[in-house]
């Protein structure tokens, strides 16, 4: 480590010790503030200096987020230093006189950490030879850069027939206060292939970057062809790099597919039919005037419809002889004597019977 830093550094000759100032050592220059987001942001820097007349060896120069500020704030990154997330080491061999180093911080707001004031960070050095140098500044959480982008399909529906070439757009447009950096994926879509963009700044393998400054809008168009009669939506999906996206949901462009082969489309439509083409409407023949005469010209065409062909129904018979009061009236009185005479001989008999027991 030592022969990489004195590269970067830049060795230098030593000055005579006579040379160094009364208060030589260590000197800090550390921000007067900083800022953390949800996003973080390596903007925080930390340096150290040599302010001695000779080599210093065997510095450690060490951040540290004290108090509550480790459980609102986090330490994302600290350059090549070892660190932790609340703590951030780095140690050099040797620094030459008038010389050292600096490292950027990446401060971070925890999940559901409240905007404002969050805390201090501590931060010393030490070195052989020389005091300790001591230093702190406070960090305030914040709101990350926001942007705004939304994507717009250019083409709602596209009609393709089996092996056509469709031609499709994507406008984006950024309404929000700082640029944007969007990572646009490859369409992709069943059913289609020979995908390719028309008007890609920068083709990045498996996606499109594209950079987008505020209040600006971008088109991309590329190309797909149709293979399957039945296919899935083309999609294009988009992320937004180095910002905040407040609303993600409007981040992808889908486009509805109709194929005249088959009639149907990829979704719903509106109206009496679900996801099936409109009929043609009927066109007339056109007839030659030269050779129709005068009398075919401005002949309407009549379009006629099959004619109502009545259908026989059969009718049920009557299963029964109408009803009739007078039968019914005689029927109940005939099986009433009946009754009548089944009950008055009953009666004969018992009171014969009884009476041939007492005699």
């Amino acid at each position: 480590m030592t022969v990489a830093f004195g590269a970067a550094l830049g060795l230098a000759a030593g000055l005579p010790a006579a040379a160094a100032p009364a208060d030589g050592g260590l000197k800090l220059d550390l921000p007067a503030a900083a800022g953390a987001t949800a996003l973080g942001g390596g903007d925080t820097v930390v340096s150290l200096k040599n302010t001695t007349g000779h080599d210093l060896s065997k510095v450690v120069l060490q951040v540290r987020l004290t108090g509550g500020l480790g459980q609102r704030v986090e330490l994302a990154s600290a350059d090549w230093c070892d660190h932790t997330k609340t703590t951030a080491t780095c140690k050099v061999d040797r620094i030459n006189p008038g010389q050292g180093f600096a490292i950027r911080l990446d401060l971070r707001a925890r999940e559901k950490a409240a905007l404002g004031e969050a805390g201090t960070v501590s931060v010393s050095a030490r070195g052989i030879g020389v005091p300790a140098a001591y230093g702190t500044f406070g960090v305030a959480i914040s709101s990350p850069p926001y942007t705004d982008v939304a994507a717009v399909a250019e083409q709602p529906r596209v009609d393709l027939h089996t092996g056509d070439t469709a031609t499709l757009g994507v406008l984006y447009r950024n309404t929000g206060p700082v640029p944007a950096r969007l990572r646009v994926a490859d369409p992709v879509a069943a059913g289609f292939d020979d995908v390719a963009w028309s008007d890609c700044p920068e083709d990045d393998g498996d996606a499109c970057l594209v950079e987008l400054p505020a209040g600006q809008s971008r088109r991309l168009g590329f190309t797909m062809r149709l293979t399957g009669a039945e296919p899935a939506e083309p999609h294009v999906a988009m992320t937004v790099e180095g910002a905040y996206d407040r609303i993600v949901t409007d981040n992808l462009a889908v486009y509805m597919v109709c194929v005249y082969d088959t009639g149907r489309c990829t979704r719903h439509l509106p109206g009496t039919r679900s996801d099936v083409f409109a009929e043609p409407a009927p066109r007339a023949v056109p007839v030659d005037p030269a050779a129709a005469g005068p009398d075919s010209e401005n002949q309407a065409v009549t379009l006629t419809q099959p004619e109502h062909v009545p259908v026989a129904v059969q009718e049920e018979l009557a299963a029964d002889e109408p009803y009739s009061f007078f039968d019914e009236v005689t029927g109940i009185l005939v099986y009433s004597m009946l009754g009548l005479l089944i009950v008055g001989t009953s009666i004969a008999l018992a009171l014969r019977k009884r009476a041939a027991d007492r005699g």
